[in-house]
């Protein structure tokens, strides 16, 4: 696998607890039903996230 496909992965997967992060700070103007929706979906990009990778590497070898 390219270097460049590796340093997309890990980008995605560093930017999306970032952006977890970053929502938690303002987590008190929201309901918990849009809180739970929002964390499982960046969970959902995540698990996505490393099945691409991990199809990706396992294809190309």
């Amino acid at each position: 696998m390219h270097w460049f496909r590796n340093a997309r992965y890990a980008i995605a997967l560093v930017v999306m607890p970032l952006a977890g992060i970053g929502f938690a700070t303002q987590i008190g103007d929201h309901s918990t039903l849009y809180i739970a929706t929002i964390y499982l979906m960046l969970a959902g990009m995540v698990v996505l996230t490393l099945g691409l990778a991990y199809a990706d590497k396992s294809l190309t070898e």
